[in-house]
C-alpha cells in the first residue's frame, strides 16, 4: 500500500504541508484561549477584544487549510486508487487464459469496486487521519511544554498506555476485514450470476430465485459486516477509555499546578483543548492503524493474479511456416479429449475440423490460439514450439472467432474497431466481407446504432457477423473459426465462407458440424476427430 504513497510523493507531501498548517492554526488557537480567559478574569476588555480578533484570524486560516486538505487529499487518493486499478488490470493483461478464469468475473469486479472503496476509506483516508493526528499531537505537546513540562511527560505516559490497549484485537480486526471483502466478492458474483440468468428464469417462471439467492448472499454479507463491527467496536471502546482517562487526568494535573500558582487559571482552558487533541488522536490512532493494517490482505490478494509463464519467451515476428502437430494430446483432469494427433496446417491453405460433439474440436482451436498451453506432445508454428511463443505475439498473427461472440456496450462501429483507428475503406470492406452491408443499410443510425446490453438488440447470427467483421478488419494472416457461421442462414453462411476460402492470403482453420459440398470442394484438408 505504501508504494503508491511513495510514487505520488509530491501530492502526498503537499497534503502533509496542508495538515501541518492546519495543526499549527488549531494549536495556536487553543493557546490563545488561555490568554482570552486570563483577560476575562482580569476584566481587561481591550486585551480580550484583541485576543478574540487574533483567534478569529487564526481559525479562518484553519478553515482554509481544512478546505485545502479535503480537496488535495481526495485528489491524491484518487490518483493512488487509479494506479492500483491500473496495476490490477495490467496483471490481468499478463496472465494466462486459464489463470484469468481461475476466478469469476464478479470477483475481479469486486476488487475494482468494493475493494477500492475500502482502500479509499480505510487505508488512505486512515493514513491521512493518522498523519494529521500525529502532527497535531506534536504541535500540541510543544504548546503544553510552554505551560509546564510535567503536562507533556504525563501526556506521553498515558498516551503510551492508550496505544497498547487496542492491540489486543489487532489480528482479529484484520481477519474480520478480510472475511467481509470475501463475502463482498461472493455477493457480487452471486448477484451477477443470477441476474444474467434472468431470461432463463423468466422462461421457467422461476424469477423468485433472484430474490432468494440475492437475499441469501446478502445475509451472509451482513453477518460478516456485523462481526467486523463488533470487533471494531471493541477496539474503539478500548481507545476511548484511554482518551477519557487522559483528558480527565490532564485536567486534574493542570488544576493542581494552578493551585500551586505554577500556571494561570486560564491555562485550564488551553491545556484541556491541547490534551483533548492529543488523547483524541491517541485514542483513535490504534483503531485507525488496525483498520489500515486490516486492508493489507486486500493488497496481498491482488498479487494472486498469476503471470503467464509463457509470456516474453520466443518472439514471433512473422509466419514463415504453419502449424505442425506431433503426438498432440490434451486432457481435462482425467478425461482425455485429444490423443496422439498428427497433422499439418500449411500457410495460406484452407482446412475444416469435423467430428461429433465432445471430440475436442474447440479444445484444439483453443490450443492453436494459445489459450490452453498444458498439452502433451508438440505443436510448432513457424518452427517454434507453440507454448514457448509469447501469447501476445501469437495473437498478432492469429485471429480466433468464437462461436458465441461477445459484444461490448456501444455501437456497431465500436464493436468492430474496438476503439482502434481504421479507414472508412477498411471498415466498409470488413462489412461487405462479413455480410453486414444490408443490415447496416437498414438501420436508421447505421454503424452508430447501439448494440444494447451484450448485443441483445441483435440476433445470434447478426452478432456473429459483427464479430467476424471485427476480425476481418484486422487483416490477420491465420483465422481460426469456431462454428463462426452456425447462427447464420444458408445464404449468408455460404457467402461468408466463400469470402474466407477464396482469399489466397489467408490460412483458414474452421470447425463445422455441417460441411457443405460447396465448401468442401475449396478445402485443402479435413481433420476428422473421433
Amino acid at each position: 500500500m505504501f508504494k503508491y504513497i511513495k510514487h505520488f510523493w509530491k501530492d502526498n507531501l503537499l497534503v502533509g504541508f496542508i495538515l501541518f498548517g492546519g495543526a499549527i492554526s488549531q494549536t495556536f488557537g487553543s493557546v490563545l484561549t488561555a490568554s482570552a480567559f486570563n483577560a476575562l478574569i482580569a476584566f481587561d476588555l481591550q486585551e480580550f477584544v484583541v485576543i478574540t480578533l487574533q483567534m478569529f484570524i487564526v481559525y479562518m486560516f484553519f478553515l482554509l487549510f481544512t478546505y485545502l486538505q479535503i480537496v488535495k487529499q481526495n485528489q491524491a487518493i484518487q490518483k493512488m486508487v487509479t494506479a492500483i486499478r491500473e496495476d490490477i488490470t495490467i496483471r490481468m493483461e499478463q496472465t494466462s487464459y486459464n489463470g484469468f478464469h481461475e476466478k469469476q468475473v464478479g470477483t475481479y469486479t469486486s476488487w475494482l469496486s468494493n475493494d477500492m472503496n475500502t482502500i479509499e476509506t480505510q487505508t488512505y483516508s486512515g493514513i491521512y487521519t493518522v498523519a494529521s493526528g500525529i502532527i497535531s499531537t506534536i504541535t500540541s505537546a510543544i504548546a503544553l511544554f510552554f505551560f509546564h513540562w510535567s503536562l507533556v511527560l504525563w501526556s506521553f505516559i498515558v498516551a503510551g498506555l492508550t496505544l497498547l490497549l487496542p492491540r489486543i484485537y489487532q489480528n482479529k480486526l484484520g481477519e474480520a476485514a478480510l472475511a467481509t471483502t470475501q463475502e463482498n466478492e461472493q455477493f457480487l458474483s452471486k448477484s451477477n450470476d443470477v441476474l444474467r440468468g434472468f431470461d432463463t428464469l423468466f422462461s421457467y417462471s422461476k424469477l423468485k430465485k433472484i430474490t432468494l439467492d440475492i437475499k441469501e448472499a446478502s445475509l451472509k454479507l451482513a453477518n460478516a459486516k456485523d462481526h467486523q463491527a463488533r470487533v471494531t467496536g471493541k477496539v474503539a471502546i478500548l481507545g476511548a477509555l484511554g482518551n477519557v482517562f487522559g483528558q480527565l487526568s490532564t485536567l486534574a494535573l493542570t488544576g493542581f499546578l494552578a493551585f500551586r500558582s505554577l500556571l494561570s487559571v486560564g491555562s485550564i482552558a488551553s491545556t484541556g483543548g491541547l490534551a483533548g487533541t492529543i488523547f483524541n488522536t491517541v485514542g483513535n490512532i490504534s483503531q485507525q492503524i488496525a483498520s489500515i493494517r486490516s486492508t493489507q490482505p486486500i493488497f496481498d490478494k491482488f498479487e494472486s493474479i498469476s503471470f503467464d509463464k509463457n509470456s516474453g519467451k520466443d518472439r514471433l515476428t512473422e509466419l514463415n511456416d504453419g502449424f505442425v502437430l506431433n503426438n498432440l494430446g490434451y486432457a481435462y483432469g482425467e478425461k482425455e479429449i485429444l490423443n496422439d494427433i498428427n497433422y499439418s496446417f500449411n500457410l495460406k491453405d484452407k482446412y475444416a475440423i469435423v467430428g461429433p460433439s465432445g471430440s475436442g474440436k474447440s479444445t484444439l482451436l483453443n490450443i492453436l490460439n494459445g489459450k490452453l498451453t498444458d498439452y502433451t506432445g508438440s505443436i510448432t508454428l513457424a518452427n517454434k514450439e507453440l507454448k514457448q511463443i509469447s501469447g501476445k505475439d501469437l495473437r498478432e498473427h492469429i485471429l480466433y472467432i468464437d462461436q458465441v461472440p461477445y459484444l461490448f456496450e456501444g455501437t456497431i462501429r465500436y464493436n468492430i474497431t474496438l476503439g482502434e483507428e481504421f479507414s472508412e475503406v477498411e471498415l466498409k470492406q470488413a462489412i461487405i466481407d462479413s455480410d453486414l452491408e444490408e443490415l447496416v443499410r437498414k438501420l436508421p443510425e447505421g454503424l452508430d446504432t447501439s448494440v444494447g446490453e451484450a448485443g441483445r438488440s441483435f440476433s445470434g447470427g447478426q452478432r456473429q457477423r459483427i464479430a467476424l467483421a471485427r476480425g476481418l478488419i484486422r487483416g490477420k494472416n491465420c483465422i481460426l473459426v469456431d462454428e463462426g457461421t452456425s447462427s447464420l442462414d444458408e445464404e449468408s453462411a455460404v457467402k461468408i465462407e466463400d469470402s474466407l476460402l477464396n482469399n489466397p492470403t489467408l490460412t483458414v482453420i474452421m470447425i463445422t458440424h455441417h460441411l457443405r459440398p460447396s465448401t468442401e470442394n475449396k478445402l485443402d484438408g479435413i481433420l476428422n476427430l473421433t
